[in-house]
């Protein structure tokens, strides 16, 4: 019978409230003593406050972690895994790594007599560790719309309190834990990737580079792969700079010119910490990030198109300039439309367009522009040789310009739709040329595609009798055409400035928008930081 109940309470992990242990008079004062000291540690481990009232709770105060002779196993699992957090760029601090070290050394030591109250408030501060821990892993430490206020993928949901529980009873925290982390090749590549360049800091990083390269330009490359090692290795510098400059957005000439430089001058300890911020990132995803979608990856003028976790279809884009940037955020492609008419937003009405029409009054018959004022039923055309355009500003400006489908429009042949405060989306250019440029960032902040049809191809392609022909013919009809997509697509902007390709090459690209800085800003004022000196 006592092997019974022992073979029990390893399974339960110790869930108070229904083994033996629970029912003897120690469970009782404990339950009286940890009630009294939930609300301890605020300040050392936060957590929602209601969230760990309500897990106590369904155990009837009962302690999670502790025993009349002191903490259980699971306590080590879940100290093993806090002293693991730092390979997922978080901050092993941040869940009282160094007190719980010491107080399960402190309980462990022969003879050692724990005090009641002294366990009990030891027992809501490993709760307290790991719903702060989870959180973390799950969701992010940083609630992305404090950065990005119109953020709207969908949160990883999980009853943390409950998956304690469940943990606790199988005597699986640490694989409830790990079970947290985002699923996705990209993330564990990065994770692996944070290893790395934690090693090569180790060994004291890399060397400066001066203008002459010479050996110290051998070993920098050699440092990231950029060149072979080992004795024998051949040494083609030229094409070792290539490989480097491509993996950091630049053009691959194989030059040691000035911008090369500088990126290889970079140091170490600033690629660690770029590495934790994208990890971060992918943190806010969604697990699951649905069957097929499409993802724009801003600081890399890149988009992807993604069916059954395959990149099925990839091309260059044009974003936001800095001053204009393109948001980060995530929606649903609703409908395409063929040879749009471009609702040319006031901003750039004002700001672009009539600077040019003040000096240039064949402006809106050179480019099918229709102006308009009034809304609704009250909006009628207007003869714009009838306006004058230098008394118009900013604070007075009473027009809507719109311009029709054609050669000129900023629009191109396709535009796609998805709803967003941002006035936003996906379309083609007349302006092909652009593409060519390795920095693409020229636009308003929507985003121009370098090959739209291919892009409609896979949007359509579960929308019944869409082929390749029938799309050609409707953009070259000229004529405003709208189709709605049955099957919303998800679409996600994002700003990765690292990440690891199919190749296993980790990529690095310039932080344009300071969206680096200012998340690595945001994250050390919540606590004690981020684990990582900025750079």
């Amino acid at each position: 019978m006592g092997i019974v109940l022992w073979i029990c309470a390893v399974l339960l992990g110790g869930c108070a409230s229904q083994t033996a242990v629970d029912k003897q008079p120690w469970s009782v004062a404990a339950a009286a003593h940890l009630r009294a000291q939930l609300d301890r540690d605020r300040e050392v481990v936060a957590v929602d406050e209601g969230l760990l009232t309500r897990f106590y709770l369904k155990r009837d105060d009962r302690p999670a972690w502790c025993g009349p002779t002191g903490p259980k196993s699971q306590a080590d699992a879940l100290l093993l895994m806090l002293q693991q957090a730092a390979d997922d760029g978080l901050t092993p601090a941040d869940y009282a790594l160094g007190r719980i070290e010491a107080e399960l050394a402190r309980w462990r030591r022969a003879g050692a007599k724990p005090g009641l109250a002294a366990m009990m408030r030891f027992d809501a501060l490993l709760t307290r560790a790991f719903l702060a821990y989870g959180g973390h892993l799950q969701r992010g430490r940083v609630d992305p719309r404090a950065i990005h206020p119109q953020w709207q993928a969908p949160f990883p949901k999980a009853d943390m309190a409950g998956l304690l529980q469940t943990a606790l009873d199988l005597g699986q925290v640490a694989e409830a834990l790990a079970g947290l982390r985002p699923p996705q090749r990209g993330y564990r590549a990065l994770r692996q990737a944070l290893q790395d360049y934690r090693g090569i800091a180790a060994l004291g990083g890399w060397p400066a580079v001066e203008q002459g390269g010479g050996e110290p330009l051998v070993a920098r490359l050699r440092a990231e792969g950029d060149l072979a090692t080992g004795e024998g290795a051949a040494v083609d510098l030229r094409a070792g700079i290539a490989r480097f400059q491509e993996r950091h957005g630049l053009e691959p000439t194989g030059a040691l010119n000035e911008v090369t430089l500088a990126e290889l001058n970079i140091p170490v300890a600033a690629r660690v910490a770029a590495i934790a911020l994208n990890m971060e990132r992918w943190r806010w995803l969604p697990h699951d990030p649905g069957t097929r979608y499409i993802l724009v990856r801003i600081a890399d003028f890149e988009l992807d198109a993604v069916a059954a976790g395959e990149t099925v279809l990839n091309m260059r884009v044009i974003v936001g300039k800095p001053y204009w940037r393109t948001p980060v955020f995530s929606a649903r492609l609703t409908h395409l439309v063929f040879n749009p008419f471009w609702y040319i937003p006031r901003s750039i009405a004002v700001a672009d367009i009539l600077p040019i029409v003040r000096r240039d009054p064949g402006y809106f018959a050179r480019r099918n522009v229709v102006v308009t004022q009034g809304s609704g039923v009250q909006q009628a055309s207007v003869d714009p040789d009838t306006v004058d355009w230098a008394g118009q500003t900013a604070v007075n400006f009473a027009y809507a310009f719109t311009q029709a489908p054609g050669a000129d429009n900023p629009l191109g042949k396709i535009k796609f739709h998805f709803p967003n405060p941002y006035h936003v989306y996906l379309h083609d250019t007349p302006h092909d040329e652009l593409f060519n440029e390795r920095v693409r960032a020229f636009s308003h902040g929507c985003i121009r595609l370098e090959r739209p049809l291919d892009l409609a191809a896979f949007a359509l392609a579960r929308e019944g009798n869409w082929p390749w022909g029938r799309i050609a013919s409707a953009v070259a009809s000229n004529i405003n055409r709208e189709v709605s997509l049955t099957r919303p697509l998800p679409v996600y902007l994002l700003y990765w400035t690292t990440w690891v390709d199919e190749q296993d090459r980790i990529h690095f690209r310039r932080d344009d928008y300071d969206a680096d800085a200012k998340l690595l800003q945001l994250v050390g004022s919540q606590g004690r930081g981020w684990h990582y000196a900025k750079p």
